[in-house]
């Protein structure tokens, strides 16, 4: 039984990738509704404590989707860090899953610090070529039973909550439009997605050099979708409860929408 990611293909790798993110999209979309209640009708009057509510959602979201758990704790910059047992075709993984809530009224792009960036990354700004090196390891040594030391691969999860201030002083405060889940590649990935500075779904963070702040990156939704579609998944709201179930795959640049079912919590 394989339990060192090393020795998996890149193919596996993304497979693993899209499994975890898989799991993800069911739990946001059987929470949607409770989700949509709270995040609407919660006051938070400044955008941090907004999303500090998209912290404790994505918590409450994903609580109940485990699979058997590592007892491996670690500190980091990450909303839900988690060390696990993942099942998958290829053999039983041990997985650093981590996950970050964000919060905005764009739908566009979302940023990034250096401490959440998985991958070296190159972009192109302003006619001139950036980078930034990963700021998550692309695993961690774990010592087994034994002295033997187990690889965990570090899975990168991205939730989104797009919503609408609507200026109201009593509930609802805002309305939740969407929830985005982003999985970005694993750095073993970055000859596929990040080969140059010109290919990339990378762009330059919104940070000022002049008062000392952290450099950041942005990820963009429409890159990501067009280098690999269901890497990019959309639950949107339509007046219903719960959010539409759909799931995105096929080939760029959008993929294609298939609905799934689900049991409501």
């Amino acid at each position: 039984m394989e339990q060192d990611y090393r020795n998996l293909s890149d193919d596996e790798i993304e497979a693993v990738e899209k499994q975890t993110l898989r799991v993800i999209v069911q739990a946001l979309q059987e929470y949607s509704r409770e989700a949509k209640e709270i995040f609407d009708n919660t006051q938070a009057p400044s955008q941090t404590e907004v999303i500090v509510l998209a912290e404790d959602l994505v918590q409450y979201a994903l609580e109940v989707a485990e699979v058997y758990p590592i007892n491996k704790r670690f500190a980091g910059f990450i909303d839900y860090k988690r060390v696990r047992w993942l099942p998958t075709p290829f053999g039983l993984l041990p997985q650093v899953f981590l996950v970050d809530a964000k919060a905005s009224t764009e739908n566009n792009r979302e940023t990034l610090q250096q401490s959440q960036l998985p991958m070296d990354a190159e972009f192109e700004s302003s006619g001139k070529t950036h980078s930034m090196l990963a700021g998550v390891p692309a695993h961690m040594d774990i010592v087994g039973t034994g002295g033997t030391t187990l690889v965990a691969i570090t899975t990168s999860m991205f939730v989104h909550f797009f919503y609408e201030e609507l200026g109201t002083a009593k509930p609802p405060y805002r309305n939740l439009k969407g929830i985005f889940a982003l999985a970005l590649p694993h750095a073993r990935l970055k000859a596929r997605y990040n080969p140059s500075a010109k290919k990339t779904f990378f762009g330059q963070g919104k940070h000022s050099p002049k008062r000392k702040e952290a450099p950041r990156i942005r990820v963009y939704f429409t890159r990501l979708l067009k280098m690999c579609p269901w890497r990019f998944q959309q639950l949107h709201f339509q007046g219903n409860p719960y959010a539409e179930p759909l799931w995105r795959d096929g080939a760029p640049p959008k993929g294609t929408l298939t609905p799934f079912d689900f049991l409501g919590r």
